[in-house]
This record gives structure tokens, sequence and C-alpha cells, in this order.
């Protein structure tokens, strides 16, 4: 497969599978619509079912002949709410309910939960949140295996609801043995990328790399930031993790909704400073799940996680369960084309200096001292700045360098040429990079600009080649050359 052909936008899409989208037919439509990352959750089906679902996605990649990255989400210690007898049980304001550790059919007054420690963790003047915080519960004791709660906020309870205790320690690692066992298996089985539920510090993430490692594979690790402790930490989870997820789903449980833009703002320019990609997620088109088309806000949603300087927008529930995941990704990237024409520079609402962005992104980066390839992809933000040229031209061995270019968000596309095919998938998670697999890398970097870029009929009088040490040539120079698309004989 050749996958040589330059999309339309630039922000990359990433939809999770499940029962509407795990067909190979759908799956092909949904690349060819522009899913560049397949998620699978983990927290739902089995490991066999799992198997088949990648084997579905390689079937469709081949068949849609561009390249699919898969991403696989480890549930963590997600507590729920167990199975009740009826359903919905509808809960009061002033209405007591017990949550227990024991394996009950739950009813009106009393409901078992998942979380063995609960009684350990919590305290009287706790507040513990119940589906997607619509139910709000507050502690008034604890008797053995009981926690006895009074309902604040009412509502309808369904089994199997999620249950959020805020700003509470849980005792426990993020990286449980169930964990482990879906790490082995996704391993295993050649997923790019693994995301880690219930961050709270640099700890959970390096507990899943020292996994990884310890099976022999090196995944990009992404940290999710669902959890309100996470945010007390997110510079030490920046540097342990690859990038990260803005799970807006739990962490708008977790903190007051109304904190949530200005969060994911933060979150954003944090990890653009860092060359991390960063993904946007929950709800981005939810009303897609059973209708054709979005809403404004939630179009406007979308954009304005573009403009804040998201790598990628996420769907879930939208592609794996909704009526209409292939037109729920085509409108992610209609959006996406539209909202890149008038980007300007990563974090634009909140960054009313570039200058001083730049100067920020070296320092983050590298501490005081930047270090080469910082300086050099600061050169390529400011010659950009002077000269249109087609497209920069980065060979990469890891793809560090690219994401580093990437982080100033520059107009034209970054091709990023590996011998890596894992390299190559790796950076579909990073805005505005396109990757190219060559099992050998040219020698001669000025034909290849010229012979690609005419292939993929990109317009330009030069282009920019950013190189350093190879494998090759290990004691080469990092170098900036500027390439001239038309030979001389060429120019009248």
């Amino acid at each position: 497969m050749n996958y040589m052909s330059l999309p339309a936008h630039k922000t990359k899409i990433i939809a999770t599978i499940g029962p509407a989208s795990d067909s190979p037919s759908l799956m092909e439509q949904m690349i060819l619509a522009g899913m560049r990352v397949a998620r699978l959750n983990f927290s739902h089906g089995d490991f066999a079912g799992h198997a088949q679902v990648i084997a579905n996605l390689r079937l469709a990649a081949r068949a849609a002949d561009r390249r699919l990255a898969i991403l696989a989400d480890l549930p963590g210690p997600k507590m729920r709410i167990g199975r009740l007898a009826r359903e919905p049980v509808e809960l009061r304001v002033g209405d007591s309910l017990a949550l227990t550790t024991r394996d009950i059919i739950g009813g009106a007054s009393r409901v078992s939960t998942s979380f063995a420690l609960l009684p350990q963790v919590v305290k009287p003047g706790d507040t513990l949140f119940v589906n997607d915080g619509l139910i709000q519960l507050a502690v008034l004791g604890v008797d053995g295996e009981d926690v006895l709660c009074r309902v604040e906020v009412g509502g309808e309870l369904r089994s199997r609801k999620g249950l959020n205790l805020p700003g509470i320690d849980l005792g426990i690692s993020a990286f449980t043995e169930h964990d482990r066992d879906c790490l082995r298996f996704a391993l295993d089985h050649g997923v790019d990328a693994v995301s880690q539920s219930f961050v709270e510090s640099a700890d959970d993430v390096v507990a899943v790399r020292q996994a990884a490692e310890a099976m022999g594979y090196h995944p990009l690790i992404i940290a999710k930031i669902e959890r309100s402790r996470a945010l007390e930490h997110v510079e030490e989870i920046l540097d342990a993790a690859d990038g990260i997820m803005i799970a807006r789903g739990d962490l708008g449980v977790e903190i007051p909704i109304e904190e949530i833009a200005v969060v994911q703002k933060r979150l954003m320019r944090a990890a653009n400073l860092r060359g991390k990609p960063v993904i946007t997620a929950t709800q981005m088109l939810e009303s897609m799940t059973t209708n054709r088309r979005p809403t404004r806000a939630e179009a406007t949603d979308v954009a304005n996680a573009i403009l804040d300087g998201t790598d990628c927008v996420m769907l879930s529930g939208e592609s794996a369960m909704g009526e209409y995941p292939v037109e729920a990704i085509a409108m992610l990237a209609k959006i996406a084309v539209a909202t890149e024409r008038t980007k300007i520079g990563p974090a634009y609402f909140v960054t009313s200096c570039w200058s001083c962005y730049s100067r920020e992104a070296l320092r983050t980066a590298s501490g005081s001292t930047p270090s080469v390839a910082d300086v050099m992809a600061l050169s390529v933000d400011k010659t950009l700045e002077c000269i249109p040229v087609a497209a920069v031209i980065v060979p990469s061995r890891s793809g560090a360098t690219a994401r580093d270019i990437a982080r100033f968000r520059p107009p034209a596309w970054i091709i990023s040429v590996s011998a890596e095919e894992q390299v190559c998938r790796k950076l579909l998670f990073s805005y505005g990079i396109f990757p190219v697999h060559l099992e050998d890398l040219p020698e001669d970097w000025s034909t290849f600009a010229r012979t690609w870029l005419r292939e993929q009929r990109v317009e330009g009088e030069v282009a920019l080649l950013v190189a350093g040490p190879s494998a090759a040539h290990p004691e080469a120079n990092h170098r900036m050359e500027i390439i001239q698309l038309r030979r001389t004989d060429e120019v009248r």
C-alpha cells in the first residue's frame, strides 16, 4: 500500500469501534471518511471480540489503502453501580441510599458497587456522583461494607452506571491487574498506542511504560485526564506520557462543569508547548448518535477545540453505538477543513504574543537551555513566516523532530519520512504531520521532494528539509535546507 494521499485537513480523527461499527465494510467507509485512529474500549467486550475487531480494522485499512493506527483504551479502576432488580430506580431528594461492596441485586434503598475500597476511602461529608454526575449523594457514614448516603440531587438510576469520587484519594493505582492483562493482549496484537484511565500522577504512567517495556513493546502512552487530582500534577504527567486525552465525561463530574472550557484550554496549551499530542474527547457530536446533523453548539465545540490547539478530535458513542458513524466522521472532517482555513498558530485565543509563545515553547521543551532540535523547530517556524513553502520534509527515526515542528502549527504539511512503519502510525496522532514510509531513505532529498510533491499535486516554489544525524550518517550536522521545487531550466 502506498498511503500517498494528502487529506484536506490536518486535525486527526479518532473513532471508537463498537457494535455499530465493527464490520469491515463499515470500517472501510469510516477510514475513507477521515478516521485515522481506531479506538478499542477495553471497558466493554472480551479479548476474543477485540481480536476480531483488530483483524477487521486491518482488512478495512488495506481495502481503503489508508494508514490506520489502533488505540487500546485501558479501563483502569472504573467504579460502577451493580445490577438492579428493576430499572430504572427513581431516586428523590432526601432519600436514603446505601452503597454496598457486597454482591447483591440492588433496589431503591441499597445498591452494590464494584469498588471494594469504597468504605475505606470515604468519610461523612464527602460528595459522590452517579450516572455522569446526574445524581449527587452526600456521605452520612460508614457501616461495615455499606456507605450510607443521602440523595442531594435525584434522578433515574440504572445498572452499571459510573460512580465518581471527586477529590478523594482512592488508595489504589490507576494501573490494575486487569489493565496489565489488557495491555499484554493489546500489544501482542500490534496496537500502536494505549490510553490509561484515571491517571493521577506521573507514577501511574511510569507503571504502564515499565510494564510495556518488560513485555518488549514501546507503544505511545496517552494519559487520560479525567480526575481532579490529575490537574494538580499535569506538568509531571505530561513529562512522563507521550500525550494526553481530555476525557471530558468524567472530568466534567470531577470538577465544576463551568470550569471545563478553561481547563481544556490550559491542558491543550501545556501539551502544545511540549509537542505532545492532545486528544479532545466526549460528546463532541453527541446528537449524531441518533441524528444525521449535529447541533450548532457541537459544531462550535469541535471548531473551538481545533482553534485551541487539539491534535485529535474523538468520537465515542457516536461511532460505537450511533446510527450514523460514517456521517459523524465526515462531519468532523468538514468542520476541521473549515476551521483550519482561519487558524493562526496554536492556542490562538489564549496566546496574545506569538514570539512569547515561541520562547515559552523552548523553555518548556528543554528547561533553561534549548536543545539543537528545539532551536531547529523554532528556526523552521521563523522561516515560514518569511517564505511560503509547499511542505516541510523531515526524515524521522522516532518522529520527535516532526512533533517538535508541529507544536508551532505551521501552515504547510510536515512530511515525515521514516523507515519504520510503526513510527508512521504513531505520527497519526499529531496535527499536521503526514507520515511516509520508505524502507530505504533517499540520499537525494531534493529529488524526493520534487517527485513526491509533484505526485501529490502540491503547489509551491520551495520546500524545506529539516534533517539531523541518522543511522546511515550518525556524524551528520543538523541542517535546514531550502529546496527549489522547479529546476533552473524549468523557470522562465
